[in-house]
């Protein structure tokens, strides 16, 4: 692994001709430097920006390449490197999240004389395309009924504990909060957070439907087609605007302000339509004594996600949010006893010095780099990727990350032997990850832009930044 990566594809770096006369070859490392030092030097993202760069040779540890590396820079989404790398070497890749459903045994007429509890921790998987959301609550049907139970006396109360309820992060901008790549985090989480409306003039309807999604109509009928969705930041009633012309089918999807009680009245509405009657009310638990009183309630069954390597390679090859904010509370909650940002920054820093990197500088408010109070220089980036590169779960690290050409490296790199995350946030990009060189060298490199008026530049000067590198065929 640790070449990565082998060189077997190595014969495609010439594979792109160019009609312009390229640059003469540098004649050695020190000119290859200045190559690139040039290159930055001359991009409008230098201009206008400010650029951290940081290339190491993995193996020897010879630094190829150092500008800005150890300033603190904002990473976006390159932070959810460092929230895999620090899951895979805290939890393993084989762990998978548990979803619990605990109650009494029933009567001998079927009826639990007390509360269902659904115990989460954290699995954002019940989705597509992983899962029909609703998938679960039907296993728990299954369960319930082959125990015996057909009715609920108590309540039905969802144990969010394992995270805090702070479902949005800090520093995420009102702008991001209906839209799905900004859906907000929680222990107990249904279709990663999100719900479709289909709009009519009669009515809205909702998909995955749930009692736990406060909605209100204030839209007229006739007129033109105008549709809007407005929600306040600390409101949990989401409001549809405008006007919908009789015939007309209008359809949106936007976040659910609360995942915990979305997901309750999602699993109540499979429950009830399936003969299961919950007498009391879907609430969220009360935190303190009842925490306790759910984990000594006896186990009636218990839904396994996925496998955390193939959560991470969403994560990192479609540079997926929310499950990346799932992930990164559950650090906290591993390691500290409840998934909050500051337990779970702290378990990313004992992870980096554990390995030798100092976490000097290191902001992490949230796990997906969604927010732009995150900070992290480029050189602890590639520490990062130093550590996995030498680590006993490397390799599922490794595969985590697309390649050229591939997630949300589509249009990007292809031919090359790298291994990349992405990131970009309106003013920033970012790229970092594992590069051979023609040479057959493998290089950790990342390189941050921050504060340019149109993120293509710094997208522009990294992909000249490795096409540089990996046509380097001597050693560094």
């Amino acid at each position: 692994m640790r070449s990565l990566l082998t060189t077997s594809a190595l014969c495609l770096w010439l594979a792109a001709g160019v009609a312009a006369t390229p640059p003469p070859k540098p004649a050695n490392a020190n000119e290859l430097k200045q190559r690139i030092y040039q290159m930055i030097r001359n991009s409008p993202a230098s201009q206008r920006g400010q650029v951290g760069v940081y290339v190491q040779v993995l193996k020897t540890g010879r630094v190829v390449y150092s500008e800005n590396a150890i300033k603190p820079m904002i990473p976006a989404s390159n932070l959810k490197v460092v929230t895999t790398a620090t899951a895979l070497d805290l939890l393993g890749p084989e762990y998978r999240y548990v979803t619990e459903l605990r109650g009494g045994a029933p009567d001998a007429k079927g009826v639990l004389h007390g509360d269902l509890y659904l115990k989460g921790s954290g699995d954002p998987t019940m989705c597509l395309p992983y899962v029909s959301p609703t998938a679960p609550w039907k296993f728990f049907v299954k369960q319930l009924k082959e125990k015996g139970i057909r009715s609920i006396e108590g309540d039905l109360v969802g144990d969010d504990s394992a995270f805090d309820r702070q479902y949005i992060g800090q520093g995420w901008f009102d702008r991001y909060l209906l839209d799905s790549y900004a859906a907000p985090i929680s222990a107990l989480s249904l279709n990663s957070n999100v719900v479709e409306l289909t709009i009519t003039s009669q009515g809205v309807s909702l998909d995955p439907s749930s009692s736990g999604f406060q909605l209100q109509k204030q839209y007229s009928d006739g007129g033109y087609e105008e549709c809007w969705i407005t929600r306040e930041r600390n409101s949990e009633v989401t409001v549809v605007k405008g006007t919908v012309p009789s015939g007309s089918v209008i359809k949106r999807t936007v976040t659910v302000p609360n995942p915990g009680i979305y997901t309750l009245g999602s699993l109540a509405g499979t429950l009830k339509n399936n003969g299961i009657t919950v007498r009391g009310k879907s609430r969220l638990i009360s935190l303190g004594g009842e925490v306790g009183r759910c984990r000594s309630t006896p186990l009636i069954a218990q839904y396994k996600s996925p496998r955390l390597k193939d959560i991470a390679a969403q994560v990192n090859k479609e540079s997926d949010n929310v499950f990346a904010g799932h992930i990164f509370k559950t650090l906290g909650a591993h390691s500290r006893g409840q998934g909050t940002a500051a337990n779970s920054e702290a378990a990313v820093r004992d992870f980096m010095r554990e390995h030798g990197v100092s976490p000097d500088g290191l902001v992490m408010v949230d796990g997906s780099g969604l927010s732009t109070d995150n900070r992290i220089s480029p050189r602890q980036l590639v520490g990062v990727v130093e550590i996995m590169w030498r680590h006993g779960y490397g390799q599922a690290f490794v595969d985590s990350l697309p390649t050229g050409g591939e997630g949300t490296l589509t249009s990007r790199l292809g031919g090359m032997v790298v291994r990349a995350k992405t990131g970009t946030l309106e003013e920033h990009s970012a790229l970092t990850g594992y590069l051979v060189s023609a040479y057959g060298q493998t290089l950790g490199f990342s390189i941050l832009v921050n504060n340019v008026d149109q993120t293509w530049l710094g997208v522009e000067l990294e992909d000249k930044i490795l096409h540089t590198l990996a046509a380097w065929d001597q050693a560094f």
